[in-house]
C-alpha cells in the first residue's frame, strides 16, 4: 500500500466528489488546478486502483474510474455517459452461487450493462432495442 500523500488524498477527493466516472485523462484535466502533474496521476491511480481504494471500469471508449464499490455501471453507446445501477444484494449472491464451482476467489465484480440511455432514445422505457 503507498503512504498516503497530499496527491493521493487529492485524486481521491476529486473522484468522490465528481460522480462522472472520469477517464484518466479527465481525471489529469481535473486535478491540474491542484498542481498535480500527469504522471504522478497515473501512477497514483495505479496504486489506488492495486490497493483496491478505487475501481477501473472498462468501457468500449476506454478506461474510467470510481470511488464507489456498492455498484455496477451503465454505459450508453451513443452518449458514451456511465450511469451507476444498483442492484440487489440477492441477485449479485445468486450469480456468484451459480457459478461457485468454477469460482475461487472472487475479489470484485465489474459488471457494465451496454445499451441506449433513456435520453438518447427519448423516452423512459427500460428495454433496450
Amino acid at each position: 500500500m503507498e503512504r498516503n500523500t497530499v496527491q493521493r488524498q487529492e485524486i481521491i477527493e476529486v473522484l468522490k466528489t465528481n460522480y462522472i466516472h472520469p477517464t484518466i485523462k479527465e481525471l489529469c484535466e481535473l486535478v491540474s488546478n491542484k498542481n498535480i502533474g500527469q504522471a504522478t496521476v497515473y501512477r497514483t491511480v495505479k496504486s489506488l486502483v492495486n490497493d483496491d481504494v478505487i475501481r477501473r471500469i472498462e468501457c468500449p471508449d476506454g478506461i474510467h474510474y470510481d470511488y464507489r464499490k456498492d455498484h455496477y455501471h451503465f454505459y450508453c453507446l451513443k452518449c458514451n455517459k456511465i450511469t451507476d445501477v444498483f442492484l440487489d444484494k440477492n441477485i449479485i449472491d445468486n450469480m456468484l452461487s451459480a457459478l461457485a464451482s468454477n469460482l475461487k476467489d472472487v475479489r470484485h465484480i465489474n459488471l457494465v450493462f451496454e445499451g441506449i440511455c433513456d435520453s438518447c432514445k427519448g423516452k423512459s422505457s427500460y428495454g433496450i432495442k
